[in-house]
């Protein structure tokens, strides 16, 4: 029986293209904010409840970028930590309860290299990048042995999602910081998913997977 993945931040670029590569063995629920807001607590309660899922992939993600001296709209910033990291935190406290009842779960949360890489005017972005990849490991040890791993994706720059929104004048400079020189595929991160998945042994870690950047 084909195991049920909710797959949040699925009408966005990269989600869009990861939804078809894993219908093929899986059962998947593509969810974009207007179907669940991560935000808002009730629209997750009533999700899982009235949904059995088993795997949680969560590519929902909100940036601001700004110098920590020029922030200057306070809006804007409160969204992104609601949604990067408020939104992450909520959206486990309502599917892991599912899980350890079941006695299996997989949960992928989407980070960023920008977690561990310094790049001026990404400050809060980066910080709330960080803290996804210290819930993750967290939350693994707080499920460890209840058959649910817990790991993050810091991922690079891809043939999806921000890239396609990327100025022209910075796409060749950051190709070049990459050690391959190119984007990443759907199909490389399509890989890293499933080996995710597949894997028991690996949980609470932060997997990097950025061409060598």
């Amino acid at each position: 029986m084909k195991k049920t993945i909710a797959l949040f931040g699925g009408s966005g670029g990269l989600g869009s293209q990861l939804k078809p590569l894993l219908t093929k063995d899986y059962n998947v629920i593509s969810l974009s904010s207007k179907d669940v807001d991560i935000t808002v607590v009730s629209d997750l309660h009533n999700f899982f409840e009235n949904n059995d899922i088993d795997i949680i992939i969560n590519l929902s993600g909100y940036n601001y970028d700004s110098f920590v001296h020029k922030i200057n709209d306070w809006e804007e910033a409160q969204r992104m930590l609601d949604v990067n990291v408020l939104g992450n935190v909520k959206l486990l406290n309502k599917s892991l309860p599912q899980m350890r009842e079941r006695g299996y779960g997989r949960v992928i949360l989407i980070s960023s290299v920008l977690a561990e890489k310094v790049i001026a005017g990404t400050s809060l972005y980066s910080g709330s990048k960080a803290f996804i990849d210290n819930l993750v490991k967290t939350t693994s040890a707080e499920n460890i042995g209840r058959g649910i791993t817990c790991n993050s994706i810091q991922l690079g720059y891809f043939d999806g999602g921000m890239c396609h929104r990327l100025p022209e004048k910075f796409v060749e400079p950051i190709k070049q910081s990459i050690g391959l020189k190119r984007w990443g595929s759907i199909k490389e991160l399509h890989q890293t998913v499933e080996y995710l998945i597949n894997t028991e042994y690996i949980t609470g870690q932060n997997i990097n997977i950025s061409g060598g950047i």
